[in-house]
């Protein structure tokens, strides 16, 4: 489920919920009380939420508080697995609001609706003046409806939008098996818009193209993105598949090696140290990772009061803290002024303040290690263990510093039988990188 401000708020019980979408709109004491509690109440399953949303849906009123919840209640009902609902879905492609169209799209997919007539209305929308075809294109596309085929292709020799592209060869592949301009996606990947290259990453994954994870992981997008391409992409279990090496492939995610990174902007004029440490705070990973790799090429000692003076408001910041984390890394990590400041970010980063799956967690694991090995070794066995870490991405990283303490001929057996047990890890990802590492004959 995607990430809401309402997960930040108190908890709505079903019955409050419940009473919430009874009242009347002018009872409402925000426009946003109605979407609050049908976000609520996918936590609550059964015949009695059901039936609360599809009466939502049913509604014809047109008052914003209304339109906004009944596109939730769609999304919701999907999430729920409610095949009941798919008659009531499938009404809302009938609707005047093109966000609700797109959302009963999805929803119909993930319902897999088999209805032919519901196929056939789907397609009809592909040629609705104002509609967005993206989430109906990969929607029948991903339901199998062959006779979707002619018009995607007409869509895609009309358009020139590389999300609507990217979705029509995606889809073109998996209706007809059409490679011959999948090759496109490449490029899609490192466009300008932000969006357009998540949108990107998706079509990857919808063609199927494992092939491009070595390019995929150069594009200026989260590392969240690309981890969840390979989860997708990548066959269970295998190491190495056609030349390819997930876990060179996961080591170069995990370490964020700006340089490692293909910007999509650049500089007209050189910038000032200031206007770089802002551009940090930013939420396009283009923009930050080129102001990342401008202040890695400035000394150190140049850029050094800045950074400190910007640090209290990385601290607080989860986009910048995973930029910072990188700049220590790769620009402070012998600066021994400095290991107090770093130290304190780094116990900040893996705090239980921030939620489990954040991503800077995993960088925070690798800078911890690489600057005081011997303060952190304590650490390592709450970092592998699945109950304390649950993420499995901060579990690897804890493995990915092995050389720098994995245990020597007379070293500490405790360590030897952590890696052991990391081979069981209930993630596969975790485990062949710890079978990888315990294959090596110096630490057998």
């Amino acid at each position: 489920m995607k990430s809401s401000p309402f997960d930040n708020l108190p908890p709505l019980s079903q019955e409050e919920a419940l009473e919430i979408l009874s009242r009347p709109v002018n009872n409402l004491h925000l426009v946003s009380d109605y979407y609050k509690a049908v976000f609520h109440l996918e936590k609550f399953p059964g015949d009695i939420t059901e039936n609360a949303l599809i009466k939502l849906i049913k509604s014809k009123s047109q008052h914003q508080s209304i339109v906004i919840a009944r596109r939730k209640a769609v999304e919701v009902l999907a999430r729920l697995d409610c095949y009941k609902s798919i008659p009531i879905i499938s009404d809302c492609l009938n609707s005047n609001d093109p966000y609700l169209i797109e959302n009963a799209a999805w929803a119909l997919c993930e319902l897999k609706c088999e209805n032919k007539k519901i196929h056939d209305q789907m397609i009809d929308l592909l040629d609705s003046p104002g509609q967005y075809l993206r989430v109906l294109i990969q929607s029948l596309s991903r339901l199998g409806v062959v006779k979707a085929y002619p018009k995607i292709k007409l869509i895609l020799s009309t358009t020139t939008s590389s999300i609507l592209r990217g979705a029509c060869l995606a889809a073109l592949y998996r209706l007809d098996g059409q490679k011959e301009q999948l090759y496109e996606l490449e490029k899609y990947l490192f466009v300008s818009s932000q969006n357009d290259r998540h949108c990107a990453i998706q079509d990857v994954i919808d063609a199927e193209r494992y092939d491009m994870l070595p390019v995929l992981v150069k594009s200026p997008v989260a590392p969240f993105f690309k981890i969840r391409a390979i989860n997708e992409l990548w066959p269970k279990n295998t190491i190495s598949y056609k030349n390819i090496n997930i876990i060179n492939i996961l080591d170069d995610i995990l370490n964020g090696n700006p340089k490692s990174i293909q910007i999509v902007h650049s500089y007209d004029k050189a910038p000032t140290d200031e206007f770089l440490f802002q551009e940090l705070f930013g939420t396009d990973f283009s923009r930050c990772y080129l102001a990342l790799q401008t202040l890695l090429s400035r000394k150190t000692e140049k850029i050094k009061h800045n950074m400190i003076e910007y640090l209290p408001r990385a601290n607080k910041d989860y986009g910048a803290l995973y930029f910072f984390i990188l700049l220590f890394r790769y620009a402070f990590l012998n600066e021994a002024s400095l290991k107090d400041h770093i130290l304190e970010s780094i116990d900040n980063a893996l705090s239980k303040k921030w939620p489990d799956f954040i991503k800077f967690k995993p960088a925070a694991i690798l800078l911890a290690m690489k600057l005081d090995p011997v303060k952190f070794k304590s650490e390592i066995i709450n970092w592998l263990d699945p109950v304390s870490t649950p993420y499995w991405a901060c579990r690897y990283a804890s493995l990915m510093t092995a050389k720098s303490f994995l245990p020597s001929k007379e070293s500490d057996y405790i360590l030897r039988e952590i890696y052991a047990t990391s081979k069981k890890d209930e993630n596969w990802f975790v485990r062949i990188k710890a079978r990888d590492i315990l294959s090596c004959k110096d630490y057998v």
